[in-house]
């Protein structure tokens, strides 16, 4: 797994001067002809694929920050997924006439996280995905596909 991730690490391109275009570039961001759009988005995500990961991940940081409602829940949820992952494995609960195991807990613990994340901050959610996605298929539609890249388009 962490060889995995290293490996893709390793796919991060420079953000100054090949993701960005900053400084002397001759490869810019330009509008695409109708037909070259989906050849140059999907040779740009393949290309750019770590460092639009970590767009993505800036983007859910910034929404946590910014909407309250999102950061108590993280704050709420991490503190009982602590707990309950730092349980012994044959741990179990008597609840009435039923034994609960910790797997239980984890599936009952996993559903009320899901219920309270679409519930409470549904709208925040889908308006960070939505800017995301917009702002990386903005990224990948205008930038010109690197020459280091240009094997890749179909």
């Amino acid at each position: 797994m962490a060889a995995k991730v290293e490996a893709f690490l390793k796919r991060t391109r420079k953000w100054d001067a090949e993701f960005l275009c900053i400084g002397q570039n001759k490869e810019a961001f330009s509008a695409p002809n109708p037909e070259d759009v989906m050849a140059r988005v999907t040779a740009n995500l393949d290309y750019f694929a770590a460092n639009y990961i970590f767009c993505l991940a800036l983007f859910t940081l910034i929404a946590v920050v910014v909407y309250p409602q999102l950061l108590v829940m993280v704050c709420i949820f991490s503190g009982l997924w602590y707990g309950l992952l730092t349980r012994p494995p044959h741990i179990k609960v008597q609840v009435v006439a039923i034994l609960v195991t910790k797997s239980h807990m984890k599936y009952s613990l996993a559903v009320v996280n899901g219920l309270c994340v679409l519930i409470f901050a549904r709208s925040c959610i889908f308006a960070t995905i939505g800017a995301s996605v917009l702002c990386v298929l903005a990224h990948a539609a205008f930038r010109e596909v690197p020459s280091k890249a240009k094997g890749k388009v179909t």
